[in-house]
């Protein structure tokens, strides 16, 4: 029995469709915004810095959750939400090697060298030495705009 070319291309084309979806329903509140376009209320300015409505992003609504903006002027950033009208922007850089830091439950964990962050970015454990960067934000309450950048 002989299994066509076609055929074993297309299997792998629908294994390969099947894990990248299964891997973006399992970034949960992680929304990745690389292009103004890509979510509501995620808009890059031409200067470089992202302005954040903070009410039109789903991945902020809570408490612990977060927002990843990708690069922002060159460093992977993330907003967190840490009070009820409060947040910040994380440099996602691990302050050991500067490997990008992901997220896992509530914390931020470097995949190259197993440090760990807490959700706000203090560091838990080693071998980075100092917590996470933070980048500069502005909040504007009034108007529910996070400017990062």
């Amino acid at each position: 029995m002989t299994t066509d070319a076609h055929e074993v291309d297309r299997g792998r084309r629908a294994f390969l469709v099947g894990v990248c979806g299964l891997a973006a329903v399992g970034m949960g509140s992680a929304l990745l915004a690389d292009d103004a376009s890509a979510a509501t209320g995620i808009v890059r300015k031409k200067n470089g810095q992202v302005e954040v409505s903070v009410k039109k992003v789903p991945g902020l609504g809570q408490v612990g959750s977060s927002v990843l903006l990708g690069n922002v002027k060159g460093v992977p950033t993330a907003v967190i939400r840490t009070g009820p009208n409060t947040y910040s922007a994380l440099n996602l850089k691990c302050t050991h090697q500067g490997v990008t830091v992901e997220r896992t439950g509530d914390a931020w964990n470097c995949p190259a060298h197993g440090s760990q962050f807490a959700f706000a970015g203090g560091l838990e454990r080693g071998p980075a030495k100092s917590p996470l960067a933070s980048v500069r934000s502005t909040f504007n309450a009034r108007k529910g705009v996070l400017t990062v950048g």
